[in-house]
């Protein structure tokens, strides 16, 4: 699940910017945001970041960590309750989701047996499988964005991430629509 929170700056803001190297308005707003991605000078969209609320299995959470460029606050599992990861059931096939489910369960049961116990929740937490839910603030300017993009809607991209990258990309176009658009074809024409 992926939930857009908020943005810092606008299409307009990122256009005045990138004036400051010629000094002169010669484009519209849209034509010089296009001709930035078309030419592939993508840092002036480090001056835009959006910020989302991710809950996903720790698996995909792990995958997604690993771009680094991008400020995350994770749910700490030291000091809050993991809970069963809400599988989507076209990501896995029916008997082996019933598998999973059934396993997952014996796992949690397991960790608050443990904690009941007295076993502190650091502890505790090492017995949980990976897909266990994780949630996180994400906070990512636009040209990692971009580059978490390609990456994570390509078509080898794992499904979980892959549809969560669609979901951020939503939010992308609804927020800064030239650059996504002009984003999409430079993409699009390079395949």
């Amino acid at each position: 699940m992926v939930e857009f929170i908020n943005t810092y700056m606008t299409e307009a803001d990122l256009a005045n910017i990138a004036r400051i190297s010629t000094g002169k308005k010669k484009r519209s707003d849209k034509e010089l945001l296009r001709l930035l991605i078309e030419r592939g000078h993508y840092s002036v969209f480090e001056h835009a970041v959006m910020t989302f609320y991710v809950k996903v299995p720790i698996y995909t959470a792990r995958q997604w960590m690993r771009h680094r460029i991008a400020s995350y606050t994770e749910k700490s599992g030291r000091y809050s309750e993991m809970e069963a990861v809400q599988m989507n059931p076209q990501s896995i096939d029916t008997e082996m989701a019933d598998v999973v489910r059934m396993e997952m369960g014996r796992q949690l049961h397991y960790y608050q047996d443990l904690m009941i116990e007295g076993m502190s929740k650091e502890e505790a937490r090492q017995i949980l499988p990976l897909c266990t839910e994780t949630e996180f603030y994400w906070t990512v300017n636009l040209r990692s964005l971009m580059n978490f993009l390609t990456l994570r809607m390509d078509k080898h991209a794992q499904r979980d991430i892959r549809e969560n990258a669609y979901v951020v990309y939503n939010s992308f176009r609804h927020n800064y629509q030239t650059i996504a658009d002009a984003y999409k074809r430079s993409k699009n024409g390079n395949d």
